[in-house]
């Protein structure tokens, strides 16, 4: 792990503040217009404030509750758009703090970040009992269900063995009831998306009905008591970032990682019986020591990201990886996105069997092919081509 009090000593949170396009005219009183790109209120209000000896920031007009305060590493969250993991890779890598590592795995600390720490037993257990109850809530509510169908192309199997949930109420629990300090726990309404590692629950999203989106039509309109109104995400703070998957005990040859959960659902609904399928949470996000450990029991790793902006800098990230972990390697998506290719009518099965079949192909060659397991991974290769798309 990296020692996160080496990198706050090393870097300066109001020259990072600066860097993002703060002004701060009195270097004894930190106050600033806030430089955040989510920030929505007015920009040429000093809103953003440095303070506790410079360790700590605040914006105090209309920044979203989810970005707004904290220390260096929320700062740097909020401004890059990026998870507390590469957050904490990124700023580590402009001070050469490096992380502690077993020997055999320090060559790979430029482009893998250090395991993360499972979140508390009791966030786990809290989290755990929210997810039962907004499973219940989903079982019961047409309108939720038929958002999953016919806006995401999800089958009731596919969202039960994903363990989705409904929250049709705005909650605010007790942080204590979470292990955690502070403000209260926000649970927004919306579709409830778990992550699991080793069966326990690692993190938890809620996708918010925002104005003008299709959910809304569904579970109701974005109101002013949702409040938020441009934050797609959100869901209980304390949670740990894992690679998106179902847990089976034995791995298929190839896995595919998706840009998010609903890609990666979708995939599942369609090509869960020759491949494995996961996503990492996002196109910024990056591989950890923890998600290499999974990465490494497979022949080959394609990774689908969405044709924009977003999509191409992940993909730019993939390259980098396949110079040193050749198995993995990224692929074009067939449309901006792999829901929008469904939606328009698209094979999702044929257009996937395709490339899993070139990828095993290419892991064939040179293997024996009278022993048991080039003959298990030929039957894949059969299945996934007769499925192909000419």
């Amino acid at each position: 792990m990296y020692n996160l009090d080496t990198i706050r000593d090393k870097i300066s949170l109001a020259d990072l503040a600066e860097e993002a396009g703060a002004s701060f005219d009195n270097p004894n009183r930190l106050i600033s217009r806030c430089p955040l790109p989510r920030h929505a209120g007015d920009h040429s209000s000093k809103a953003f404030s440095i303070f506790d000896n410079g360790k700590k920031w605040k914006c105090h007009s209309a920044c979203p509750s989810d970005a707004n305060g904290g220390d260096l590493f929320t700062f740097y969250m909020a401004w890059k758009g990026v998870d507390f993991k590469t957050a904490v890779a990124e700023l580590a890598e402009r001070t050469s703090v490096t992380a502690d590592a077993p020997l055999h795995l320090q060559s790979a600390r430029s482009e893998f970040l250090s395991a993360p720490l499972a979140p508390s037993r009791a966030w786990s257990d809290r989290a755990e009992q929210f997810l039962v109850w907004s499973e219940n809530n989903l079982a019961n509510h047409t309108g939720a269900q038929e958002y999953l169908k016919k806006e995401r192309g999800l089958s009731p199997e596919t969202w039960r063995a994903f363990r989705l949930g409904y929250n049709p109420l705005n909650l605010y629990d007790d942080p204590a009831k979470w292990a955690l300090d502070g403000k209260k726990i926000w649970m927004p309404r919306g579709i409830v998306i778990p992550g699991f590692w080793q069966e326990k629950p690692w993190y938890v999203k809620v996708r918010r009905p925002l104005s003008g989106q299709s959910l809304g039509n569904y579970i109701g309109e974005w109101n002013a008591q949702d409040g938020l109104p441009d934050v797609k995400f959100g869901g209980p703070r304390g949670g740990v970032s894992c690679l998106f998957r179902l847990e089976f005990p034995g791995a298929l040859p190839v896995l595919v990682l998706a840009e998010g959960e609903w890609d990666t659902m979708l995939l599942w609904e369609y090509c869960p019986d020759f491949c494995d399928l996961g996503t990492l949470g996002g196109a910024g996000n990056k591989l950890d020591l923890l998600d290499l450990s999974l990465l490494t029991r497979y022949l080959a790793v394609l990774v689908v990201y969405d044709d924009d902006d977003a999509g191409e800098k992940g993909r730019e990230y993939i390259a980098g990886l396949h110079t040193k972990f050749s198995r993995v390697k990224s692929i074009q998506p067939p449309a901006h996105d792999l829901t929008d290719f469904w939606k328009s009518g698209g094979d999702v099965r044929g257009w996937l069997a395709g490339h899993v079949a070139n990828a095993m192909d290419d892991a064939l060659k040179g293997m024996d092919m009278t022993s048991p397991a080039a003959e298990r991974l030929s039957i894949i290769t059969r299945l996934a081509k007769a499925d192909a798309c000419p």
